[in-house]
C-alpha cells in the first residue's frame, strides 16, 4: 500500500506518466482514498499549467555581453584595490 510520501516523491513522474503500470495503479489508489495527495496533486498541476503558459510582460533588452564585460572589469578592479 502506497502512502503520502509516495505521491511526494513521484508526483512529478505520476503526471508525466513516467512510472510502470503497477506502480501508478497503486498511487492512483492511494490518491482515491487521500484528500490530502488529490489536493496536493491538483496543485502541482496547475502550478505546471500556470508556468507554461505565462509571458514575460516586456522585452529584455539587456546586453548580455555588454553586462558581462562591465562585471569583469569591476570584478579585476576590485581584486586589483585589496
Amino acid at each position: 500500500m502506497y502512502q503520502c510520501k509516495d505521491i511526494a516523491d513521484e508526483v512529478n513522474n505520476y503526471i508525466d506518466g513516467d512510472l510502470p503500470l503497477s506502480k501508478r495503479v497503486g498511487l492512483f489508489i492511494h490518491l482515491l482514498m487521500c484528500s490530502c495527495c488529490r489536493n496536493y496533486l491538483q496543485q502541482i498541476r496547475s502550478t505546471i499549467s500556470i508556468i507554461s503558459v505565462s509571458q514575460p510582460k516586456e522585452n529584455d533588452s539587456t546586453d548580455v555581453d555588454a553586462l558581462a564585460h562591465k562585471l569583469h572589469s569591476l570584478y579585476q578592479h576590485s581584486d586589483h584595490t585589496h
